[in-house]
């Protein structure tokens, strides 16, 4: 959660972002489940205007079902011009 201390979708949009990507690491353990893996993107349009921590305790893989055993990251690819490189 070393993304999400603070904050909200809103301030992540005035940012320049649309999504977060979201990759699944459940079941739980103990499921006798395999791990799921599954990704996704998610519109932040689609998100409550709740604080990260509490999103990301709802968060619920479309897949497998399993509750906050989805890793968020911001989608960086919406923010970053890759073709400009790193100047100094």
């Amino acid at each position: 959660m070393r993304y999400w201390v603070d904050g909200t979708p809103s301030a992540m949009k005035a940012d320049g972002f649309k999504t977060i990507l979201g990759y699944c690491v459940g079941p739980p353990d103990g499921d006798p489940r395999e791990r799921c893996w599954h990704s996704s993107a998610v519109k932040l349009d689609d998100l409550p205007e709740w604080q990260w921590p509490d999103i990301l305790a709802h968060l619920k893989c479309t897949k497998c079902g399993s509750v906050g055993w989805v890793d968020p990251r911001p989608n960086w690819g919406e923010v970053v011009n890759y073709s400009k490189g790193i100047s100094g």
